[in-house]
């Protein structure tokens, strides 16, 4: 606390308490003699004018404390800093009472109350309990509750249980610090008030144990960047436990002995920060720290742009940040953008890509990449076609894919294709067939395919004929088939035969050979002989009418003929003739025995002979 912001507490002290006076010693009081168990504290304070007794010469040391003046006390005891304004905390605390400013320097350490709604309050006249005055006391030496080693430590004692559960960490750490200590007959008494005697007595303590710390060593670390171009940043530091930090006279808190102060600035410049610690006991340690703030250029990443590519469009991307500016200019290549990514057309071989952003202070940061762009051919697939076939066509199909043409161009052997498959006629022996993509770039694939062909003949089968035959003429047939032609021709002993699979073929006496052949568009030959005995049979002669007797002279003998190979065979009657169609015959007889010999003869020479025998008897 400063000179003058103590002069003043000790102004309104002197005035509005004008019932206490000051002593030089505690002996100068009626009711402090040199036994009273409290006097050298009492001595002790009223020496450092934390404590005066009243206008009678007596210090009433037996008397409660109120809240109120046990934060006057702590307030000049440990010299906090007095409230800078008027604002008030306490609904019951107003500015213009006289405990105003120590209240409100002490509001840290001697906490008000914080009902769940409403404001808050101090309950100024309300006596000081032992345990308010634990938790102010281990507040104001800045101990924290991790400080604690012993948790079990209120268990000494009977009445333990009866400190309020949310003080107990901060009166255990009072017993364990030796800040407060029980009584004879092994109780606290949380609740009981303080008096003025006590409350001497404790202050002292706490004083005199600061003054051990005060001899003790003080260290403070802090931490600042020496330049910045944001003007966001943090003073950051540790210092030695149970010491206090202030930087630019703005109390800091610290947690565990570490600080973290924010500082947020708004013009360039070279700015200044004194951090000070402080112990309880007095003993300060300064640093001073120098941040230069100077806006620096945004902060660029730009993505999306490889050390090489086959691809002719490529997307560049970019991130700028600018903790002065919300939206930086950017440029690629020259040019204003306003998103965050573009297209951006290759040139075959090296290309710059540059990317520039610009705040609005001026500042100004420039990526440069190189991309080689190196288009490729399509990727040219051509699916799998047998090493050998024997059909005189083949199938080729392909896929061709380009990241730079949707639709490269194919050619099959130079010829432009349209879709995606070609039919190729082939010639015997081996063929190359050559498929090429070429891109509208220039860029060309190709995939070379071999494959040999070898034609087969015609399957040539030849329905089945017997080995023998009594019928001059037989029907052959066939059935032909070929991979590469649909009507092969067809020769039958040599001649040729014309879409019919069949034909009748006349036979000579003896054996016959029978020789189909087919001849396909590519010249092949398919032949299968057959070989047929042809034994012509005589032919069948039947007597229809020919009486064995008879009274007449004269007789009419009737046949029929036939035969397999001649309509009309021969027919003779004792060597004679008969007429050609002639199926019957008129004869003479002689009385007695008639004997015919009737053959019938065929156009091979085959003949049937029977012999006729009729008795003529003349009536009487």
């Amino acid at each position: 606390m400063s000179k003058s912001k103590f002069l003043m507490l000790l102004l309104v002290i002197a005035l509005l308490v004008p019932t206490q006076v000051y002593a030089k010693e505690a002996s100068d009081f009626k009711d402090v003699d040199g036994t009273y168990w409290a006097h050298d504290a009492i001595n002790s304070l009223v020496q450092l004018g934390v404590v005066k007794g009243f206008e009678d010469r007596t210090f009433k040391p037996a008397e409660p404390v109120t809240r109120e003046q046990f934060a006057q006390l702590i307030t000049l005891a440990f010299y906090l800093d007095l409230p800078s304004d008027d604002v008030q905390t306490f609904r019951d605390v107003a500015p213009s009472r006289w405990s105003f400013p120590a209240i409100e320097a002490a509001k840290d350490f001697l906490t008000g109350y914080y009902p769940p709604t409403g404001k808050a309050f101090f309950d100024p006249t309300a006596k000081a309990s032992r345990e308010d005055v634990a938790v102010a006391l281990v507040k104001t030496m800045n101990y924290q509750p991790d400080d604690l080693q012993n948790s079990d430590i209120l268990n000494r004692y009977y009445d333990g249980n009866d400190v309020s559960p949310n003080l107990q960490t901060y009166m255990a750490i009072a017993v364990e610090k030796k800040l407060m200590n029980g009584y004879e007959d092994g109780k606290l008494r949380p609740k009981n008030p303080v008096t003025r005697a006590e409350a001497a007595a404790l202050i002292y303590r706490v004083l005199k144990g600061a003054s051990g710390d005060s001899q003790a060593s003080l260290e403070l670390n802090v931490a600042a960047p020496e330049k910045t171009g944001t003007p966001t940043f943090y003073v950051t530091g540790d210092v030695t436990k149970g010491a206090s930090v202030s930087i630019n006279n703005q109390s800091v808190e610290v947690v565990q002995g570490q600080f973290r102060w924010a500082v947020k600035l708004e013009e360039e410049g070279t700015y200044t920060y004194t951090v000070v610690a402080r112990m309880p006991g007095g003993k300060t340690q300064t640093v001073t720290k120098k941040v230069v703030f100077e806006k620096g250029a945004p902060s660029l990443d730009v993505k999306g742009v490889p050390d090489q590519t086959d691809k002719k469009t490529i997307t560049v991307s970019w991130t700028v940040k600018d903790s002065n500016d919300s939206f930086p200019v950017v440029y690629l290549n020259g040019m204003k953008q306003w998103g965050t990514s573009a297209s951006v057309e290759l040139n075959e071989g090296d290309n710059i890509i540059t990317v520039r952003a610009e705040n609005s202070s001026g500042k100004m940061t420039e990526v440069v990449k190189h991309v080689l762009f190196s288009s490729g051919g399509p990727v040219l697939t051509v699916d799998s076609i047998p090493e050998t076939t024997d059909k005189e066509t083949v199938t080729i199909r392909w896929r061709a894919q380009d990241k730079n043409d949707s639709y490269p161009t194919v050619y099959v052997n130079e010829e432009k294709q349209y879709g995606e498959s070609k039919t190729v006629m082939l010639k015997e022996g081996l063929n190359q067939i050559v498929v090429k993509a070429t891109n509208s770039l220039g860029k060309t694939s190709q995939v070379i395919k071999t494959i040999t062909f070898n034609p087969e003949k015609s399957t040539l089968t030849v329905g089945e004929l017997p080995e023998m035959t009594e019928k001059d003429s037989v029907t052959v047939s066939w059935t032909v088939s070929d991979a590469n032609d649909s009507y092969p021709t067809v020769y039958v002993n040599e001649k040729k035969q014309g879409y019919s699979d069949n034909t009748t073929l006349s036979l000579v006496p003896g054996p016959n050979t029978i020789t189909v052949r087919s001849v396909n568009k590519l010249g092949k030959t398919a032949e299968v002989i057959k070989t047929i005995t042809f034994t012509p049979s005589a032919p069948t002669l039947t007597l229809v009418h020919a009486p064995e007797t008879t009274t007449s002279d004269t007789i009419t003998v009737s046949w029929t003929v036939s035969d397999v190979n001649d309509s009309y065979p021969k027919i003779y009657i004792d060597d004679k003739q008969v007429s050609l169609y002639s199926d019957s015959m008129s004869v003479k007889l002689k009385e007695g025995t008639n004997t015919f010999k009737i053959v019938a003869s065929n156009k091979y020479g085959k003949s049937t002979e029977i012999l006729y025998t009729v008795t003529y008897t003349p009536a009487p």
